[in-house]
């Protein structure tokens, strides 16, 4: 039977499978992945839910850079790879007489084929995957009203242009492989090493060093640079970069690490399974290096939800179960519905309060950064309206025995609230009484915690009894503020009266109402007056359907139980994101380090054969495996996981100045993610282990 060159290459490539499928698998997979990244992140309902220039986007946009770094990274890998594999072949044709550029026109046909079916696949499947989540997201979680993902084609566009990219880079690879002049060089191209240098214990002293100098030049220089007054330029952002210099010198130490040391028979015991790394050096210092980083997204990834779960903590541990505020002028619910409607809901309602605020205007600082980096204050003596209350009413309703001296004021704050970056708490030095134009002076004394009177959007803040009636003397109803609030015999038994209340709340809201927590009357009047634009003036949409409301209304009712209740329905897209995020990079982590690990056995078959005919058992075999290995499972989970963890105890304690119990109970939670992202590990170890001793039967 006479066979032509094309028959033989087809021959080849059936025997080959298992290496075509490998090449396959780990490109369609790297291009489902970006393209549900990219589909999920750029559909309408996430686009129109993380706010623009917001964190949540800026971190999200961050992770996905490190997603597709590493996943263009680990399809090059494979690539090389799929062609060491090849390269024995090629170079039989080539001993045989085939002409070189017959057998480049043929691999490259083969390869563009192959790739072009991953890419359609990859993006196809991609799309699938990303409805697939969303819709299983719907069904755990119920409720979800009228929300659509919303196909975009940015996202498709973006799976399809990795794809592309990805293609390119290959085929550069290929054209390089190809051009090898010398026929030996390709026939045992399978068996070159990479080796990288030797390097000393200060390399890898740097390399954690540069690792802790990245972050803390990035986010901490940030913000202490900030509070001197100036604003770093985005190009400082490169600073981030050391950590990556210096993930990949631990990486590179950990591997070339090899000294007798004090215990000379350790390091002859493990000396055959270290020098089987070091000679693969460069290929295993990327692969860790790339875990590392995939794993650092994940993990920031999925401490995320737990922050935000604790976020609405204070709420549920205020001592008000319900809390509702409106302007004394509008026709709101009043006492005598809200017992109505307890009664028709068989709730019984305990400790009930009304309180009256009055509206003054206060001067302020506003802060703001400059085109050079400056940080700009202006102090306006009419800044904004803020809501007071006199010492004597606020100690009877809140049984306190606050004494506030004469032209002074306390500031009303949360229980573990501190000052921000723009506002201060002592800014405040003169009210105007909007009606009578009087002004009157004032100190700073104190800040008092009182979370069941904090408000969605006016600050406030305790006079002097005489201060008070003096300054608030002819404010009419629409310069006072009614706060109503109440406890219940059973929180959990009051939903469904949580629910009607909020509904009859919405439905007599006025259209003056329906502003945003920023919206400030005064500051719109004064725009208007100007001739200026108000940037705050936009109208919300009162329906039980806007889940907006209970994060931008500036008249969102706090309902302990309606809270508890809504809040993951509120807050969907962000913990959809960001899990999403956090199960695509461990899927790329899982399938990297199995990827890696069976090349271990398979590029070194041979060799643990020899081993065996020199009089190796399988015990001594399994060994070497398992310390190869521990390198790559251990030291990039490690890495990774004590970066993300003292990155998140350092945002804590940054922002602002202590780690609240809100935030104290997030790190718990993330204790306990992090520990089933170990499991996970564990369980990609144990999978790979088991089919290295299937490939080198032992």
């Amino acid at each position: 039977m006479k066979l032509s060159m094309s028959d033989l290459l087809k021959k080849l490539r059936k025997y080959n499978q298992r290496n075509y499928l490998q090449f396959v698998f780990c490109m369609t997979f790297s291009v489902l992945l970006i393209t549900s990244y990219a589909v999920m992140l750029y559909s309408t309902l996430v686009q129109q839910t993380l706010p623009i220039g917001g964190d949540s986007r800026k971190q999200v946009m961050m992770i996905f850079a490190i997603a597709l770094a590493g996943c263009l990274i680990f399809i090059v890998y494979s690539a090389g790879l799929f062609l060491k594999y090849k390269s024995r072949e090629t170079g039989v044709f080539l001993a045989l007489g085939a002409k070189k550029n017959y057998l480049a026109k043929k691999l490259t046909i083969e390869l563009l084929q192959l790739m072009l079916a991953c890419i359609v696949s990859g993006v196809l499947f991609g799309i699938g995957l990303a409805f697939l989540i969303w819709r299983i997201f719907q069904l755990v979680l119920s409720n979800l009203g009228d929300m659509t993902l919303g196909l975009s084609f940015t996202g498709v566009a973006i799976g399809a242009a990795f794809g592309l990219v990805s293609m390119i880079l290959v085929l550069f690879q290929l054209y390089r492989f190809v051009r090898r002049t010398d026929m030996m060089e390709i026939l045992y191209h399978q068996q070159t090493s990479e080796p990288l240098r030797p390097v000393t214990t200060k390399y890898g002293v740097s390399g954690v060093v540069l690792l802790a100098a990245g972050v803390l030049l990035g986010f901490v220089g940030r913000t202490v640079v900030g509070y001197m007054g100036f604003q770093l330029p985005a190009i400082w952002n490169l600073t981030y970069l050391l950590s990556l210099v210096g993930i990949y010198r631990i990486m590179t130490y950990t591997i070339m690490k090899n000294k007798r040391g004090r215990n000379p028979q350790q390091y002859y015991n493990h000396l055959i399974a270290a020098n089987m790394m070091k000679f693969q050096g460069r290929q295993t210092v990327r692969n860790m290096s790339i875990v590392a980083l995939l794993l650092a997204a994940s993990i920031f990834a999925s401490f995320y939800p737990p922050q935000l779960a604790n976020s609405r903590q204070s709420v549920l541990e205020s001592p008000a179960d319900y809390t509702l505020h409106y302007q004394l002028s509008e026709d709101e619910v009043d006492q005598a519905a809200i017992y109505r409607l307890a009664k028709k809901h068989d709730v019984k309602i305990k400790g009930y309060q009304e309180i009256i605020f009055s509206e003054l205007v206060i001067s302020g600082v506003e802060r703001d950064w400059t085109d050079d980096g400056k940080l700009k204050e202006e102090y306006i003596p009419d800044y904004r309206l803020a809501d007071f209350i006199d010492a004597t009413t606020f100690n009877q309703e809140m049984k306190q025995k606050l004494v506030v001296p004469e032209g002074t004021y306390y500031k009303i704050k949360g229980k573990e609230a501190t000052e921000s970056f723009f506002e201060k708490d002592s800014d405040m030095d003169q009210v105007t009484n909007p009606v009578t134009k009087q002004k009157t002076a004032l100190k700073f004394a104190g800040t008092i915690a009182s979370q069941q009177l904090i408000n969605n959007g006016n600050s406030r803040y305790i006079l002097n009894d005489q201060d008070y009636h003096k300054i608030t003397s002819q404010l009419n109803a629409k310069h006072q503020i009614k706060q109503i609030l109440f406890n219940v015999a059973d929180v959990e038994a009051s939903y469904p009266f949580a629910q009607e209340l909020y509904q009859v709340f919405l439905s007599k809201a006025s259209p003056k109402m329906a502003v945003q927590k920023n919206y400030d009357a005064y500051q719109e009047s004064k725009a208007l007056t100007e001739n200026q634009r108000y940037d705050y003036g936009e109208k919300m949409k009162l329906t039980v359907e806007n889940h907006d409301l209970m994060e931008y209304w500036k008249y969102y009712p706090m309902m302990k139980i309606l809270v508890q209740n809504t809040f993951f329905q509120t807050t969907a897209v962000y913990f959809l994101v960001f899990i999403y995020v956090a199960i695509i990079c461990l899927a790329a982590v899982g399938v990297i380090s199995y990827t890696r690990s069976i090349t271990i056995g398979l590029t070194n078959q041979q060799l643990f054969e020899d081993l065996k005919r020199l009089g190796a058992n399988n015990r001594y075999i399994r060994k070497c495996v398992i310390n190869q290995l521990n390198k790559l499972f251990v030291v990039p989970t490690l890495v990774a996981a004590l970066m993300i963890y003292a990155f998140t105890l350092l945002i804590f304690g940054v922002n602002d100045g202590q780690i609240t119990s809100n935030e104290t109970r997030a790190l718990m939670m993330d204790s306990a993610l992090l520990g089933l992202i170990l499991i996970y590990q564990l369980i990609i170890y144990s999978v790979s282990f088991r089919k290295i001793k299937g490939i080198l039967n032992i």
